[in-house]
């Protein structure tokens, strides 16, 4: 997140409201992915990474996004910054009523999971997402 962008998120009392606010787009999005990861939603390129990756320890869903769209832009800097990552994990786990985390992979995906994935947990998942863009 610049510090412009941020100076307006933390120096406000509400700072989800302020985020809502500010990047309303995003919000939408990751709310219908914490809803779309609780119900098992199915969704193409996530299909695709089970495919290659097989049966995992975890639970996990992942969606691809253009890299040179606003709102993949927008996730970047909302999930890049710690503070509002987890700020956003912890109100949408609330709203969906099961812990949910949430990640930036690969080519601009957004990855919805059970837990904070270690790196032998996502390198599979990685390196799967990234085979998918070879052959698109």
């Amino acid at each position: 997140m610049d510090c412009k962008t941020a100076t307006l998120v933390y120096q406000t009392e509400n700072h989800l409201e302020k985020i809502r606010e500010i990047f309303p787009e995003a919000w939408q999005f990751l709310e219908a992915q914490a809803f779309a990861y609780v119900q098992g939603k199915a969704h193409d390129f996530d299909s695709a990474v089970k495919a290659l990756v097989g049966k995992t320890n975890f639970k996990f869903r992942m969606v691809h996004r253009d890299d040179q769209d606003q709102l993949t832009k927008d996730l970047g800097e909302l999930l890049g910054d710690i503070t509002s990552r987890l700020l956003l994990e912890k109100h949408f786990s609330e709203v969906v009523g099961q812990r949910v985390f949430f990640s930036t992979i690969c080519c601009s995906s957004h990855l919805t999971t059970d837990h904070e994935l270690s790196l032998e947990e996502v390198l599979p998942l990685q390196r799967a997402a990234v085979k998918l863009q070879l052959t698109n």
